[in-house]
């Protein structure tokens, strides 16, 4: 069953085109990761795909419902209740965190539990708790997070996210705000959750956590997919030029 199916997406900004009619689709239980060079539209269409950016057109559904349909090269959105409850089933984390500085780590995790999902507060606590302590932060509960390291940010991130039941979760340059040394914490809650089975959707730019990670993995490159495959096939010798050269400047780094 695919919990993600988004086609023909075109997105752009004013003159600039970002997305050039990118298809997606997205099976439950998988792990999908986009590479590709910054200013691609990695980012765009996992935004558009979480309903913080409109797409100019195509179609797009998560968990069998309808996000956005095409009419003659214009996406046509659904209704406000339809497009609030396919929300309820997506979860996004961020590459800057995005935690309320001014609430502490259990009420980051419990505040939409009980807005939301109408979860009693000793239910939203519990859930809250229970993330926690498989993110190895369980006494951190009552710190806020200008008192966390980036990586401990990170993981209370992640499971805020975890903690509103999504079906599936989307991940967006999860690293690229962290110091090396704090990297490797919070892939290796991702790849907790991919033995799990939790369908994901990456982007990012840790190629060698991609090829292990995965298993698909889309190359964009000036807002087309050049290629839609295995990890073995994208990372092998004879992939795409493109997809080469990109991957042996990163290796050069």
């Amino acid at each position: 069953m695919y919990l993600l199916e988004a086609n023909n997406i075109h997105k752009s900004f004013g003159e600039t085109h970002v997305l050039k009619g990118v298809d997606l689709v997205v099976e439950e239980g998988q792990v999908v990761s986009i590479i590709g060079p910054s200013g691609s539209g990695k980012s765009t269409l996992l935004r558009c795909m979480t309903q913080l950016e409109t797409a100019d057109s195509g179609s797009i559904s998560i968990c069998g419902r309808t996000m956005t349909e095409d009419r003659n090269g214009t996406a046509v959105y659904s209704d406000k209740n339809q497009l609030r409850q396919i929300m309820l089933d997506v979860g996004l984390v961020f590459q800057n965190f995005q935690l309320f500085p001014h609430w502490s780590v259990l009420r980051n995790l419990t505040d939409a539990q009980i807005r939301v999902l109408g979860r009693k507060k000793e239910e939203a606590e519990a859930v809250a708790r229970e993330l926690l302590s498989r993110m190895k932060l369980s006494e951190k509960e009552s710190a806020y997070p200008c008192q966390l390291s980036g990586g401990q940010q990170q993981r209370v991130a992640i499971a805020r996210a975890l903690a509103m039941s999504p079906k599936i979760l989307f991940f967006d340059e999860p690293t690229s705000a962290l110091d090396p040394e704090l990297i490797g914490e919070v892939l290796e809650i991702i790849r907790d959750l991919a033995r799990q089975h939790m369908t994901m959707v990456i982007v990012t730019h840790e190629m060698t956590f991609a090829r292990e990670i995965s298993d698909k993995v889309m190359f964009l490159d000036h807002g087309s997919v050049l290629a839609f495959d295995t990890p073995e096939k994208i990372f092998a010798q004879e992939a795409h030029s493109r997809i080469q050269a990109f991957l042996s400047l990163l290796n050069k780094k």
